[in-house]
């Protein structure tokens, strides 16, 4: 293995991986889901992997392991690998084949049993390269599962009923954390290497709006076929451990205990990655203290807790459900509870 491998990872991986898909809404934990996951032995985290295609490669961002993208020697081999390097041709052929069948536009076509001939010989070519380089990357990491925080519900259903062995976990934040972190302004963005960027950001209703859709649209892929298993980011921040063990469990990945040993009641110990694009978290390793991020209670008007708290009603009570379900089959002994 060359100087991208990250200490911890094995080094033997045979036949395909399976892709742990991290599908919901911005700003509801993905990357901290995902870092849990890759840090544990034989799992592999790369970030949001939908981005190289859309900023990483042509800005030649910062990949977690703080290298441009262009110098990191995991992302070289990676390339070399699935494609025998990377290529602007490549890039735009995927930026371009990502238009046509992996855009929310798309979803109701790709949940349909009737597709054109041209959609499905488009799909058919982005499913493979995408399995090209999920194979690429559990070579290069000796990983057996991949962990992509792409997040978009429908590139979970365009690389859906495929070649691939998709497994999602639809990670959901109450509706009001969400909608009052993507109001924030004026946020850096720390990934670009040609110039100061600052993050993506929306009004509230518009947020809450999204936020919406976008559990509608992971419920899709769910009703689809493709095994999903919900994960709350709340309950994530407070017993991490067992939420994971059990969120495992739920995809019939089950570890032993003491690989989870990195999560503990209070904090999570997170090595380096390579993951691409996410939250800027991803920049710092080590051990990460775990709270909940509740600046809405305080900050947000009144009303618009209200309205909001509406809106989120049906999934807070689904939640509520699964967790409680959850509650009893604890991963972890007592002390995690």
């Amino acid at each position: 293995m060359d100087d991208g491998q990250i200490e911890g990872e094995v080094s033997v991986m045979t036949g395909a991986p399976t892709v742990v898909f991290i599908a919901g809404s911005g700003r509801s934990g993905s990357t901290l889901v995902e870092r849990m996951l890759g840090a544990i032995p034989g799992f592999v985290n790369v970030g949001e992997l939908i981005d190289i295609f859309r900023r990483v490669y042509a800005g030649d961002e910062l990949c977690g392991c703080g290298e441009p993208f262009s110098q990191c020697p995991f992302w070289c081999e990676v390339g070399d690998r699935a494609f025998g390097g990377w290529s602007s041709e490549l890039v735009a052929e995927m930026a371009e084949l990502q238009s046509q069948v992996a855009r929310q536009r798309h979803i109701p076509h790709l949940l349909s049993p009737y597709q054109r001939q041209a959609f499905r010989d488009s799909l058919g070519t982005y499913r493979d390269r995408y399995g090209e380089l999920y194979q690429a990357i559990a070579l290069t990491a000796g990983a057996r599962v991949v962990v992509d925080a792409s997040k978009w519900p429908s590139q979970a259903l365009a690389l859906s009923r495929s070649r691939l062995d998709l497994r999602v976990v639809h990670v959901v934040r109450d509706v009001r954390g969400v909608a009052w972190s993507m109001n924030k302004r004026d946020l850096e963005r720390p990934h670009a290497t040609g110039g100061r960027e600052v993050m993506f950001h929306q009004g509230i209703a518009v947020a809450a709006g999204r936020w919406v859709v976008c559990q509608s649209e992971v419920d899709a892929v769910r009703l689809s076929g493709t095994p999903t298993v919900l994960l709350s980011y709340e309950e994530l921040a407070t017993r991490a451990r067992s939420v994971i063990g059990q969120t495992l469990d739920q995809l019939e990945l089950t570890v032993p205990e003491d690989e989870l040993r990195h999560l503990g009641p209070h904090e999570a110990d997170l090595g380096a990655s390579h993951g691409l694009s996410g939250n800027p978290s991803r920049f710092t390793a080590g051990v990460t203290p775990l709270r909940l991020d509740e600046e809405w209670r305080e900050k947000m008007p009144r009303v618009s807790q209200s309205v909001l708290a509406v809106i989120g009603t049906p999934q807070r009570v689904r939640m509520t459900w699964t967790n409680a379900a959850r509650r009893p089959v604890e991963h972890m002994g007592a002390e995690w509870k």
